[in-house]
């Protein structure tokens, strides 16, 4: 019989898209006899992917629905949100409360330290002061948030990449020791061939695409942060150049009507090669059809999406912006690497370089990396096991300061006790 206590950990979560898959996937994957989850999530901006997990979820966490918890400040909204999480953290008493991202936060992390929880972890997922949209008074008051809490309610802050960790330093939020880098990873679960995925996209009979065309495709939402005008504009030029070549965006959102605007005003060669299909709840294995993933974000955290194209074996061409730049990787070819030189799988460019963006996407068209070799720099740094791993012995206080910062910087591959 098991008598070991289970460790009580209370999650707290308002924000969706990668923030919710990364709760998924750490809920998921922790030990039910060793952890007694409660997940508390805003309901104001649920996403179709985390409502189809929520049956699968009730299983592994106790849920609790804040209505309250929502993005856009609101001081009606946030008292209401503060007692009901102050509440539940009354009532269960944990040993530990995580926060996702930024509003939960700071509502999270006030309600425990009102309630005098012992280990409170915080995930921003991207600081708000890192969006190129905060600016001037607005970055100035977020600065000194997030420098409040971190220094007076958390006892560690875990970022999904170092340069997030060097944001977070650079803005003085507190001393280096209260910050460790866990990037994000993805269960290395079965994806489609390529051939498959576009069987199942309809590739041939619904969009007309011939096959082996070349493809270059992206699963983002069309919304600002993503910068899809760039994507339709590195689109058109590089199906200029290279006539057989199609671009699929799989998502959909508020700017969609722009990117199918300027597609078809480019005229009849671009518009039939372009295409915007959607949102698809199976979007994270589907991105096997693609030959050359492009991400052209704003900034990011640690972008699950890139992940999920080299575990499908995809190369990448991606902005040269915090998290991505840790994904995609410029070094040698696979073929021709030499001993501890890494691995090629894709290609960088600066935000909103339509010209360098072409480049590169012709360039990973012409001379790909194979898709063992992209896959297996997905399989070294990126499982979901190793997230997990990092984060549960941070949950159970087994990593001492010395050892988890030597850990987070890859300075040991294992810590021993």
């Amino acid at each position: 019989m098991n008598t070991m206590r289970k460790t009580k950990v209370v999650m707290v979560l308002e924000s969706q898209g990668g923030t919710r898959r990364h709760v998924v996937d750490l809920i998921r994957g922790l030990d039910a006899e060793r952890f007694d989850v409660t997940l508390i999530y805003g309901t104001s901006r649920l996403d179709a992917s985390f409502i189809e997990d929520l049956p699968e979820l009730r299983r592994h966490a106790r849920l609790i629905p804040c209505d309250a918890l929502v993005r856009n400040i609101s001081p009606r909204h946030e008292l209401a949100a503060l007692r009901q999480v102050r509440t539940a953290i009354r009532e269960i008493r944990p040993d530990v409360v995580h926060c996702h991202s930024s509003k939960a936060g700071i509502i999270g992390r006030l309600a425990a330290r009102l309630e005098h929880v012992p280990r409170v972890f915080y995930t921003p997922h991207a600081y708000s002061f890192m969006a190129p949209e905060f600016s001037g008074k607005k970055r100035v008051v977020f600065t000194a948030l997030e420098r409040w809490f971190s220094r007076n309610a958390t006892t560690l802050t875990f970022n999904v990449s170092t340069g997030e960790k060097r944001a977070a330093l650079a803005a003085g939020l507190d001393r280096a020791d209260k910050f460790r880098v866990i990037v994000n990873g993805v269960p290395d679960v079965p994806v489609p061939s390529r051939e498959e995925a576009r069987a199942a996209l309809g590739f041939a009979d619904e969009l007309g695409i011939p096959e082996g065309a070349p493809v270059v495709g992206v699963t983002a939402r069309l919304v600002e942060q993503k910068d899809p005008m760039t994507f339709a504009r590195i689109a058109a030029e590089v199906i200029r150049q290279r006539p057989d070549a199609h671009f699929v965006y799989m998502g959909d959102g508020p700017l969609e009507s722009d990117v199918r605007e300027y597609w078809r005003d480019c005229g009849e060669d671009v518009a039939s090669h372009t295409h915007v299909i959607g949102y698809r709840a199976d979007a994270d294995i589907m991105v096997s059809a693609f030959d050359v993933y492009l991400l052209t974000s704003l900034y990011e955290g640690m972008p699950y999406s890139l992940i999920e194209s080299l575990r499908a074996g995809v190369p990448a061409v991606a902005t040269d912006v915090v998290g991505s730049n840790e994904v995609v990787r410029p070094g040698a070819d696979g073929r021709t690497a030499r001993a501890g030189q890494e691995t090629r799988n894709g290609l960088l460019f600066p935000v909103g370089d339509v010209e360098a963006g072409v480049a590169a996407v012709m360039d990973v068209l012409d001379d790909p990396p194979s898709r063992d070799a992209v896959r297996e720099t997905f399989l070294r740094r990126f499982l979901a096991s190793q997230m997990v791993r990092d984060i549960a012995r941070h949950y159970r206080g087994e990593l001492l300061p010395s050892e988890a910062e030597l850990r987070s910087e890859g300075a040991i591959k294992e810590v021993r006790r």
